[in-house]
């Protein structure tokens, strides 16, 4: 099979204006799951001598990056390796580069605004959040390059949840996160290169500094050229040496750099090409185009078999009933186009396993045993064409190549089937060998027929096996699915776009707009911070007395629930709620204020919808117009995807949205669970704003000040959850 390649001069440079690239590597190794991933990149770190940098869309400085075995008597966790190679090598220089996520992740991430910040430890540590995509876009590349010698590039983050060993048991004590808690096996791969490829790779993350505006220290660090040693750590064995991969990269259009699409061009060329049989593993399986491809080479007679090893679930609850949806409705169209039975789709499971699925967060694909490919892009739209994505691909140029990439493609197989590698290509071969003499009526057996076949001689019960996928969802949740196009965008989202589908009412005044109003009487209560601090008017507002009766009430029994009525009553005579919250904040200590906030807004929206269902939908449309017809048919195709954002975003007063509501075909754990999922970060930003408002009444010190700040930003921060709740998806 053929692929689409482009010759380049030396000097090699990178330019992801120009298409694909090929690129020579002297060696080129892959590294199955992160026992393996982990402790190279550690090794490689530790013989750096210039420049490690880093790309990546999730880091976490306290993962270790080496777990078991005899102490070698250097540091475990990453952060920790890299200060302690900077301290003993001093030409070395570390580069960072994080995506700026959304506040959505921001629980799941590590914290770097209070306290000690990881990344500050270190004036030769350079660390920049990446923030130059469109909206709802990522960076999600995976890069680490090291002196200009070695890059790795695949799927894995250097980050929490991704370390486990390729035995995936149920139980392992090593597979824990930085705060010690266990989390359920994670499958993914990355590979290796040197020579030109490392080269090129470090090309493409010069201009990604340069493109984010961080500054010239990389350039100027790039100027001494690589390094003399070969950071390429021992007991890694190369896959293939003296061979060319291609270079593939997504990036969406932004500013001056132009869209490039490489990934999904050169998946479609793959999948077009195969002849034998099509291996894939990834996360999801949502990309319209590549479906629609893999549907038509299911179609051919002579087509390929084409299987696919997918997780049985994508991630949290809002994946599940967002990307598996979208997966349910694609993996329907596949097994529709599987007219000569040459389709399967498998998920991994471990035995014992009490909480969570094995995770598959590879990024492969396998053609033919002709073409090894592994990056960073999911089969999902948004890896297609607005996320920033790269991917390695190898093309085998002769029968040596291709048995390696056979080897590759029974390693990974074995994990999951009980033998071993050898064990497999032994049982392959003899099913090959077998249907030789078959008549030519007979279904050809290939890859299916010896996954099926080992699957069936598997008989360790406590070993990791492969269970079919069904990958079916609750019918609910396909009717509660948001517009595709939020969910999974393959191109920047128009901002228009996420009104007009929500409200539907070319009318209606834009969500920016409302939230620009909403943040200026935010600023508003800031300034009048201010005048109360400075002015005589503070005489009109005592601080110490305000804290004096807010630690009263709140340290009474009848305080709390006076409050709830309060909320509730205040709500249903339309005042408006985000005032309440903030009233709420004030007068109690956070905790108490989030749990009175919280248990208001709920038991409020309870009580609008039920008020509403009292009216009745025709007494709220005299009251309110066609706007209710328009609202009622929004919510009701949306359920609670639209409840929770609408939450977060309003497109419409709190007390409105819960009257419409009680004339909707919603079911109340739906209603209910949206409104508590979606008013909890707008309380929490709220409850640190207060906390910020009432220290700057009374001190104006810096970390007063910081606090009103934070909470204001946080707030600010609103807007892009809503939006990512509609338009992202949690990759990596």
């Amino acid at each position: 099979m053929t692929l689409m390649k482009q010759s380049w001069e030396a000097p090699l440079k990178f330019s992801y204006h120009h298409g694909p690239q090929s690129a020579g590597t002297e060696r080129i190794a892959a590294l199955i799951d992160g026992e393996a991933y982990f402790a190279a990149v550690r090794a490689s770190m530790l013989r750096a001598r210039r420049r490690i940098i880093i790309a990546a869309w999730d880091l976490h400085s306290r993962i270790e990056l080496k777990r078991g075995g005899p102490d070698d008597g250097h540091p475990r966790e990453l952060g920790a390796v890299l200060i302690h190679q900077l301290e003993r090598e001093p030409e070395l220089e570390v580069f960072i580069l994080l995506w700026d996520y959304a506040p959505i992740y921001a629980l799941e991430r590590e914290p770097l605004f209070f306290g000690h910040d990881p990344w500050e430890g270190h004036p030769r540590l350079h660390f920049y959040k990446d923030s130059a995509h469109p909206l709802v876009a990522s960076q999600h590349q995976k890069l680490v390059a090291i002196d200009g010698r070695i890059a790795y590039c695949g799927g894995f983050d250097l980050g929490q949840w991704r370390w486990d060993s390729s035995a995936h048991p149920a139980e392992d004590p090593r597979r824990c996160d930085p705060g010690g808690d266990p989390y359920p096996p994670f499958h993914d791969v990355q590979l290796l290169v040197d020579g030109e490829a490392a080269d090129a790779l470090e090309q493409l993350l010069r201009e990604r500094w340069q493109h984010a505006g961080a500054g010239p220290q990389l350039e100027r660090a790039c100027a001494a050229g690589p390094a003399r040693n070969d950071p390429w750590p021992s007991g890694v064995e190369p896959l293939l040496c003296d061979h060319e991969v291609t270079i593939a990269c997504t990036f969406p259009a932004y500013g001056e750099r132009p869209e490039v699409r490489d990934v999904e061009r050169l998946y479609r060329a793959q999948i077009a090409g195969a002849q034998r049989f099509l291996y894939l593993e990834n996360q999801y399986l949502t990309a319209r185009t590549l479906v629609a491809d893999l549907c038509r080479a299911l179609r051919r007679r002579d087509g390929p078999e084409i299987v696919l090893l997918l997780p049985q679930q994508t991630g949290s609850w809002l994946q599940q009933r967002t990307m598996d949806v979208i997966r349910a409705r694609r993996l329907a169209s596949l097994r529709r186009a599987d007219r000569w039975g040459r389709f399967k789709v498998y998920c991994p499971a471990v035995p014992g396993l009490t909480e969570g699925s094995p995770m598959v967060h590879a990024k492969l694909l396998i053609a033919d045993d002709a073409v090894l490919r592994v990056g960073s892009a999911n089969l999902s739209n948004r890896s297609m064409g607005l996320d920033s994505e790269c991917d390695l691909i190898l093309e085998a140029k002769d029968s040596a190549a291709r048995t390696h990439i056979t080897t590759i493609r029974h390693r990974l197989l074995s994990l999951w089937l009980g033998l071993a590698p050898a064990e497999l290509a032994r049982l392959e071969q003899g099913i090959q060998a077998d249907t030789e003499t078959e008549t030519e009526a007979a279904q050809p057996a290939g890859l299916i027929a010896t996954i099926e076949t080992a699957r069936a001689r598997q008989d360790d019960p406590a070993a990791a096996y492969l269970a079919e996928l069904d990958g079916a969802v609750d019918p609910d949740w396909h009717r509660q699915l948001p517009d595709e196009r939020l969910v999974d965008p393959d191109r920047p989202l128009d901002p228009s776009l996420v009104t007009a589908l929500l409200a539907d009412d070319p009318q209606a005044t834009p969500v920016r707009r409302r939230l620009t109003v909403a943040l200026g009487i935010l600023g508003l209560f800031l300034v009048l911070a201010g005048l109360w601090r400075w002015t005589p008017l503070g005489g009109w507002l005592d601080p110490q007395a305000l804290t004096d009766a807010a630690h009263q009430l709140s340290g009474t029994l009848w305080g709390p629930p006076l409050a709830t009525v309060g909320f509730v009553v205040a709500s249903l005579v339309a005042v408006p709620v985000t005032l309440l919250i903030l009233a709420v904040a004030l007068l109690f200590d956070p905790l108490t204020g989030i749990l009175v906030a919280l248990t208001g807004s709920t038991l409020s929206a309870a009580a609008g919808r039920w008020l509403g269902a009292r009216l009745g939908r025709g007494l709220l449309e005299r009251l309110a117009g066609s706007t209710v017809s328009r609202m009622a048919h929004r919510l009701g195709q949306r359920g609670l995807l639209t409840i929770l954002t609408v939450r977060i975003v309003p497109v419409a007063p709190f007390a409105v949205l819960n009257l419409v509501s009680g004339v909707l075909p919603l079911r109340w754990r739906d209603y209910l669970l949206g409104t508590v999922i979606g008013m909890l970060p707008g309380i929490l930003a709220l409850t640190l704003f207060a906390e910020g408002l009432i220290a700057v009444l009374g001190r104006a010190d810096p970390r007063a000040l910081a606090l009103l700040l934070v909470g204001l930003l946080a707030l600010g921060g609103l807007i892009w959850v809503g939006r990512r709740l509609l338009g992202i998806a949690r990759e990596d």
